[in-house]
């Protein structure tokens, strides 16, 4: 071998050996800097198990492919007005997350004033959200784990419509979750009455107190849990301090603007309009809802305007023949009850005379007169001397036991 081909050789291996040195460092400062094209196998495992920041959801609107209705509840632009006490939805669930959007009505501030729509939402029984609404769209989370929850859903808007509104926008779940509707009950009742009915004061244990939303709560009264009782759908007819011919009147004035029997052929009545709807200017549909029975529970604000005089008790009465024809004729096959007594027990016997009269009148039998216990101090007084739970209860034990007696008959 000659020496200038020795020398050629020479520098073509020390030219293989500098590359293959700068190659090996190169590989070796990619790893300590976590460039993400060089990532060492430890590296590439802690990446792979790092959770997901934004988890994938489902949005399902409350319609009726979805949800069941509860009670005068309205369907509208996508979205589930909520007017008379406990409307809202119904559905069976199977998810680990569960949120619901609520919109409020126009009338919300952003601070409850006391008369803010206040919203509940049951799992399986259990309360699992109790909220007032104070924003003009909201969502809220009802149940969001590792555990995977299947059962029953109601969404309620508890407090009553003549104070607010408000609707459900859209139900999300995650992305493996699943919503439908519960399946109709066998028997259905309405309720038409009115401060009893809606709930008042029953959360506030002080007679002395006043009214507001947050502590008024349909669920806990004798109308939702007879209902209960009987594993039945409802439907809440019912305004604070409105009856058949008078609201309350502190003056013995008659208060003719809250009478009942003029809205009973509306969506509800409140002041308030929800998604630009005003409920009183909607027209219920009464094929929509087709009660078994009936319950009446209206005279406790119209004694305040009677107090004993015969004339305005014949006035009540015969008003009361005339609501009876109203909801016949809307209500063909339903077994109407008339009752009163838990505030007071004025004018039950109006109320037996009126139903006597109407029977004679029309050969229709199926209505039916109770007379409620009047509420016992022992048992609690809630604000302004309304019923507390314990009296809703034995009320609604009442109640159930008549539904039963007629249902046997």
């Amino acid at each position: 071998m000659n020496l200038k081909n020795y020398y050629i050789r020479f520098l073509v291996g020390m030219f293989l050996l500098l590359c293959i040195s700068s190659f090996s460092s190169c590989a070796s400062n990619s790893a300590v800097s976590g460039n993400p094209s060089q990532k060492t196998d430890t590296q590439a495992t802690q990446v792979d198990k790092a959770p997901e920041l934004n988890p994938k959801t489902i949005d399902f609107l409350p319609d009726t492919d979805h949800v069941k209705h509860l009670g005068r509840s309205f369907f509208m632009d996508d979205k589930l007005l909520m007017c008379y006490s406990s409307t809202g939805a119904e559905f069976n669930v199977k998810a680990k997350r569960l949120d619901v959007t609520i919109i409020g009505d126009n009338r919300v501030s952003g601070s409850d004033n006391g008369s803010a729509a206040r919203i509940v939402a049951f799992v399986n029984g259990e309360r699992k959200l109790d909220t007032m609404i104070l924003s003009k769209s909201k969502d809220y989370t009802i149940f969001n784990g590792e555990e995977l929850i299947e059962g029953e859903v109601r969404i309620i808007k508890v407090s009553e419509a003549t104070s607010s509104l408000a609707a459900i926008s859209k139900i999300t779940v995650d992305e493996d979750g699943t919503i439908s509707p519960t399946a109709p009950r066998d028997l259905k009742i309405e309720f038409i009455g009115d401060s009893i009915t809606c709930g008042y004061g029953v959360d506030d244990l002080d007679r002395n107190h006043h009214f507001k939303t947050s502590t008024e709560d349909n669920s806990k009264t004798y109308a939702y849990k007879t209902a209960a009782n009987l594993n039945a759908d409802y439907s809440m007819v019912s305004a604070s301090g409105w009856g058949i011919i008078s609201g309350y009147s502190g003056n013995g004035a008659k208060q003719e603007s809250q009478q009942i029997p003029r809205y009973y052929d509306r969506l509800a009545v409140s002041w308030s309009t929800v998604v630009a709807v005003d409920p009183k200017a909607v027209k219920w549909d009464f094929s929509s809802f087709l009660p078994d029975f009936i319950v009446i529970n209206l005279g406790t604000n119209d004694a305040s305007y009677t107090k004993g005089d015969s004339k305005k008790i014949t006035e009540y009465k015969d008003a009361y023949i005339a609501f009876l024809k109203d909801i016949r004729s809307k209500n063909p096959d339903a077994h109407i009850i008339c009752s009163l007594g838990i505030m007071g027990q004025d004018l039950y016997p109006a109320i037996e005379s009126a139903v006597s009269e109407y029977q004679a009148e029309t050969g229709d039998l199926k209505v039916t007169p109770l007379k409620f216990a009047n509420q016992n101090m022992g048992d609690g007084i809630a604000a302004d001397w309304h019923p507390s739970e314990k009296t809703h209860a034995k009320a609604a034990a009442l109640l159930t036991a008549k539904i039963k007696e007629l249902m046997n008959k």
